[in-house]
């Protein structure tokens, strides 16, 4: 999978089952990391980092 488009996905709340469902399909075919920030106190930093190795960021509220 090294070819493969990495993706970020940065959830404000907790993804309904429709979400999930589109978050699968833009998937298919990519590395995918997910990022929540309603649990705890979210790192920030590490956000930043993901965002800029990331090649697509989607922001899901």
């Amino acid at each position: 999978m090294s070819d493969a488009k990495k993706m970020l996905h940065v959830y404000r709340s907790e993804p309904s089952d429709d979400v999930k469902k589109l978050v699968a399909i833009i998937n298919r075919d990519r590395e995918a990391k997910e990022f929540n920030l309603y649990i705890g106190n979210p790192n920030y930093d590490m956000l930043v980092q993901m965002i800029f190795e990331a090649d697509q960021t989607v922001s899901w509220w």
